[in-house]
């Protein structure tokens, strides 16, 4: 699964990207491009999640009121 989080301020993102990395065990950092219909943005994660860290990243972007598209489906 995809997410596009939308977020304005730029040390928002940063400090967004430290928060969710904290709640995640395994990850991968790098600057995604445009590709595949994704927006150009400047802080990418790849992670396996669990569906535990997956509530909790949820979480984090609706308690900070942010905009989030999802693409994809779980991988079971």
């Amino acid at each position: 699964m995809i997410y596009t989080i939308y977020i304005q301020n730029k040390s928002d993102r940063i400090r967004f990207a430290a928060d969710v990395q904290k709640i995640l065990s395994l990850f991968t950092e790098y600057i995604p491009g445009q590709r595949q219909g994704l927006y150009k943005v400047d802080i990418g994660i790849k992670a396996e999640v669990t569906q535990k860290e997956l509530a909790k990243i949820d979480s984090l972007i609706e308690r900070r009121g942010y905009q989030c598209s999802k693409r994809g489906s779980l991988r079971e």
